[in-house]
């Protein structure tokens, strides 16, 4: 019987059905290991089927594995700790093995912070295991594995580097011996090659791969590719750090995806130098539908500080090429860079824009993270890099905590802030009118980071308009005028027509008209779910709707019912529905008649004043949000008479409008109970307002150990931290995962000698390892 090993992919962030759920790492170096006469399995943590200790527990006596591997990264590195910890309590003599970028250049001190890891894998993991599977299966001790950093007698060894193979195709397809399954994905990640030559600052790729490129052959990747499309994958993520290094070598690759795999697409990452309109013609024939570019800053000085050759005008040139080729363009940003200000960093964003690169999926930018073996962490003070004021362990980089001599810590939070301001989804949520109070409430938690940025109020002047809160719509367009009237774009904003809407008794659909409506369809007499709505709100022309179902929703009256037939577009994206006679059945609450402002001052002055008679408030809520602020609103819910839920639903979305004396008029009236007064702290310390969460919290004080640490994150984020502790050293939250992991988080801030931060962290672990362990 051949020797085990087991493998875990710890992903909290991902989906199961994401490929950032495929463990592409773990699956080459078990296809090596069994190529090697070895078996093992992967065991899989992610965010919408996290991994039960009962599952894990049974795999673990199943196959009895000779060591355990985790790829590690700096988000994960906490839940990996505790997993191995379990594994430790299965079996104290089972090797923990750590491998990926976080392990690579981690520090050796890391090893003895970390009781329950053996080894931490320094090579590429490929060879590495092998090795270590090897030493394991002969008896020999780990101290003869290249490639590790492991303990021996309670020292702790580094052993020569291992780089690998030469050859890519040295090293088995994952997917070819279906050692990672893709059933549930329509889309796989792929390698056709690894490595990079460049010098860039930030990144620690070309010292982990030696400063070399090495390629799978065509013909191996074509394999893959056929491989998975036959099990329904037909898009591809290539992983690449630069797909386009071999001219020559990729245009062969495509032509040959071009024969060989018809009909996959792909998104691909590479150099803008490397790119003409004759090569991109030739993505697009091959499919590709996104291509990635390196900008990380749009200004000059700062590109030179870190070591990243980019010409400005020919990265916009090859932009265009690239958007014209009819391919969709993507760009990697960083902010907090060597010498940047926020200044520079703001350039950044708004060369994206000006671009017209929408800021989603990798074009949304992200502040530098400094991790182990980057050129500037070697010395980051060479850079302009001062770490935080806090406590870290050796296995933690110093990742974003820190400030530059161009940026403080505020300002890099501004920026994080900006750029989120500006994504995609934010827009369109917006013009679906969906998810306006979470936008609101970012912006107005913010504020005092968006006032220079005219998105924001542009943003809240639209929800506000959408929810029939003229009179703050119209202090956010005065404001505008006042601060960025000279802006092209703020000024076509203020010149469009701003559109409200007034009820009216009876009113007839039209054109223009908000209609709110429940309606379901039916094919053969049985309800298609995907039909079926309550309380929706659509503008009539608008484009929200189907033509067909607008066409019969017009000339109906508020307070009528109806019954017609909606024929689907061939191409509809539901192809069940497509090209179908679906039979629907209306129901016309209420029709609102557009109410047209011709100027600012016209919208704070002829606000109408609506009025929303729904009675289901709980489907109501359940359905549509925004209908239900307004119904809350507009019955003048202002006192507490046994409908405490509705009560504390309005005092949510008043914070989160930035309404927050309105919401405070609102706790008038509450009764004095510690639960109330408690969940009213909770919601104002939701909403950034930690200061006035306080006064409620005290209240409840001593009521929960859930009230008492509201009170203890309330007083972290005050930065009171004698009082902090006070509450965290409570002997009735000695118990508490939640106060275990705020005193680890409190022990960090004040800068407490790392002993006592360690001893904090392992206690946490210990208690969740204890509560793993019973449910095995």
């Amino acid at each position: 019987m051949s020797e085990n090993f087991l493998f875990m992919h710890i992903n909290e962030w991902a989906d199961f059905e994401s490929p950032d759920a495929i463990p592409l790492s773990q699956g080459y170096v078990l296809s090596k290991l069994k190529k090697h006469g070895y078996s093992g399995k992967i065991l899989g943590d992610y965010k919408n089927r996290p991994l039960t200790p009962y599952l894990f527990n049974t795999c673990f006596q199943e196959h009895k594995p000779k060591a355990i591997g985790f790829s590690v990264y700096e988000k994960n590195m906490n839940r990996v700790r505790a997993w191995a910890a379990l594994a430790k309590k299965i079996d104290p003599q089972i090797p923990v093995v750590l491998g990926g970028p976080q392990t690579t250049f981690m520090p050796a001190e890391a090893l003895k912070q970390m009781d329950e890891v053996d080894v931490l894998c320094r090579g590429e993991g490929e060879a590495v295991m092998v090795e270590i599977a090897d030493a394991l299966a002969a008896g020999r001790p780990l101290t003869d594995v290249p490639g590790i950093c492991c303990r021996e007698n309670g020292s702790i060894v580094e052993t020569a580097w291992n780089f690998g193979s030469e050859s890519l195709d040295d090293l088995p397809s994952p997917y070819l011996d279906d050692t990672i399954d893709c059933r549930g994905k329509s889309r796989a990640i792929l390698l056709s090659s690894r490595g990079c030559t460049s010098s860039c600052t930030f990144c620690y790729t070309p010292r982990a791969c030696g400063r070399r490129v090495r390629f799978h052959s065509v013909d191996r990747v074509i394999a893959e590719m056929q491989s998975l499309q036959r099990k329904g994958v037909n898009d591809f993520w290539f992983a690449d750090p630069n797909f386009a290094y071999s001219r020559d070598r990729l245009e062969t690759f495509l032509e040959a995806i071009i024969d060989k795999v018809p009909g996959a697409t792909f998104w691909c990452q590479t150099r803008y130098n490397l790119v003409d309109a004759e090569l991109l013609a030739l993505l697009k024939r091959a499919g590709a539908h996104t291509l990635a570019f390196g900008l990380e800053s749009a200004h000059g000085g700062t590109l030179k500080k870190i070591r990243k050759g980019i010409e400005l005008d020919r990265m916009s040139k090859a932009i265009r090429l690239t958007q014209d080729a009819g391919i969709n363009v993507e760009l990697f940003t960083l902010f907090g860079l060597p010498g940047e200000t926020l200044e520079n960093a703001q350039q950044t964003l708004d060369f994206v824009k000006q671009h017209n690169v929408d800021i989603d999926g990798n074009s949304i930018s992200q502040q530098l993270h400094v991790f182990f073996g980057t050129p500037i962490s070697d010395d980051p003070a060479r850079h302009g890099i001062s770490a935080l004021p806090i406590t870290k362990p050796a296995y933690q980089s110093l990742c974003r905590d820190f400030q530059t001599d161009g940026m403080s810590e505020e300002e890099i939070r501004q920026m994080s802030v900006i750029w989120r301001l500006n994504r995609k989804d934010f827009t369109e949520d917006i013009d679906s009118g969906t998810n306006l109070f979470t936008i609101a409430g970012f912006i107005t938690r913010h504020k005092k980071y968006l006032d220079c940025r005219s998105e924001a109020d542009m943003m809240l002047a639209r929800i506000y308009m959408y929810l029939d809160e003229c009179g703050p719509a119209a202090q956010c367009l005065l404001r505008l005028e006042q601060n960025f009237g000279n802006d092209p774009e703020v000024a076509e904003f203020l010149k469009s027509p701003f559109i409200g809407y007034k009820t009216k008794r009876r009113a007839v659909a039209r054109n223009g008209c908000r209609i709110i409506f429940d309606c379901k369809g039916m094919l053969e007499g049985v309800v298609v779910p995907e039909t079926e709505c309550h309380f929706n709100m659509a503008t009539l022309g608008s484009s929200e709707l189907l033509a067909d179902f607008e066409k019969q929703m017009r000339g109906m009256k508020a307070g009528s019912a109806s019954q017609f037939d909606v024929v689907f577009p061939a191409d509809y994206g539901n192809k069940r529905l497509a090209g179908q006679k679906v039979s629907f059945q209306v129901y016309l609450h209420q029709v609102l008649e557009p109410v047209v402002y011709d100027s600012v001052e016209a919208v704070a002055e002829k606000t109408p004043r609506n009025m929303y008679r729904f009675d289901d408030l709980f489907n109501l809520k359940k359905h549509n949000e925004n209908l239900y602020y307004m119904v809350l609103r507009d019955s003048l819910l202002h006192s507490y008479t046994g409908n405490l839920p509705h009560v504390m639903a309005l005092f949510n979305y008043y914070l989160k409008l930035g309404f927050k004396e309105k919401a405070l008029d609102l706790t008038y009236s509450l009764p004095q109970e510690p639960s109330v007064m408690g969940h009213a702290g909770r919601v104002l310390l939701a909403n950034e307002l930690a200061e006035e969460a306080l006064e409620f919290l005290e209240k409840a004080a001593d009521s929960s150990a859930e009230m008492e640490n509201q009170r203890l994150k309330a007083h972290i984020k005050l930065k009171q931290f004698d009082e902090a502790e006070e509450i965290g050293n409570d002997p009735r939250l000695a118990t508490s995962l939640q106060t275990m992991n705020l005193r680890v988080n409190l022990a960090s801030l004040q800068q407490l000698p790392v002993e006592r931060y360690l001893r904090r962290m392992n206690r946490l672990l210990d208690s969740q390892v204890k509560m793993m362990a019973a449910k095995m």
